[in-house]
């Protein structure tokens, strides 16, 4: 069916503006360096940009073309070069990333520390995508219990975390999307909550792939967004099953990049 109307729902910083549901045309550009490197197409209905990188001013611009907005930020890894590198102390960083080296995936125990130096970095991304007017968040890197060697992490660990990073984003005002990790979606968190319940969508990458994407219907079910980014050139969308699920597809660019720079490209279902 086509896209519903964003619902509303009240949260402790008042009311959140929730993801469409159904049927949802949209793009992914957390690649774009730039706002002039963000352009959408008439039938976009959802866009989803990098939090450091789009000012204020683009948000303001796509939400007043109708656009549901997105913020990207990393939430279990390490990124060198972003405004906060700085703040964060060697003792966090607990692995390397191997598909981006100078990347490493992070302690998330900490958030649940006294005084604790990851929550204080992570709030303030969040506070900057609600500054920004971005009606929800993408937080990246939640599956540090099987990104990180040796059961450093466990799996209620990164319940618990992903249901913090739930919890703090609705109490700033901002919908979010549980990224990645369909096995999840029926597990719960410390405070009895499964996943698909303390998260408002779901955005997955290569659920094709991976022959995962009857999980994805969960969140269909309930009422929610579930989206779905397949990468490899030789393959091809199956907009079957992405229909039969309910899935919002789309076949991208892995760099993710704005539509103006080289190297984008956007398939879709749709």
């Amino acid at each position: 069916m086509p896209g519903q109307l964003p619902a509303t729902t009240e949260g402790r910083a008042g009311t959140i503006r929730l993801p469409p549901a159904g049927r949802v045309s949209w793009d992914w550009q957390i690649g774009a360096a730039t706002d002039s490197a963000v352009q959408v197409t008439p039938d976009v209905q959802l866009i989803d940009l990098d939090g450091f990188t789009v000012t204020a001013g683009r948000v303001a611009q796509l939400k007043a073309q109708g656009l549901y907005t997105v913020c990207y930020i990393d939430a279990g890894s390490y990124e060198p070069g972003r405004p906060d590198s700085a703040r964060y102390p060697d003792a966090l960083k607990i692995q390397q990333d191997p598909d981006w080296p100078d990347e490493y995936f992070l302690d998330i125990t900490d958030v649940f520390k006294p005084d604790s130096v990851l929550a204080a970095i992570l709030i303030d991304r969040m506070k900057m995508c609600r500054d920004k007017g971005f009606d929800a968040l993408e937080p990246d890197n939640l599956q540090n219990d099987e990104n990180v060697r040796g059961g450093r992490i466990t799996t209620q660990q990164q319940l618990d975390f992903n249901g913090w990073i739930a919890d703090e984003a609705h109490a700033l005002g901002l919908a979010v999307f549980q990224k990645n990790g369909p096995d999840k979606i029926l597990l719960m968190d410390r405070t009895g909550k499964m996943m698909v319940d303390k998260f408002d969508g779901i955005l997955n990458e290569e659920c094709q792939q991976f022959g995962e994407c009857s999980a994805l219907a969960e969140y269909v079910t309930r009422g929610k967004l579930a989206l779905n980014v397949e990468y490899r050139r030789n393959s091809t969308l199956d907009c079957t099953l992405m229909a039969r699920l309910g899935v919002n597809a789309l076949k991208k660019d892995l760099n993710l990049a704005g539509a103006t720079m080289s190297g984008y490209r956007r398939e879709t279902c749709h």
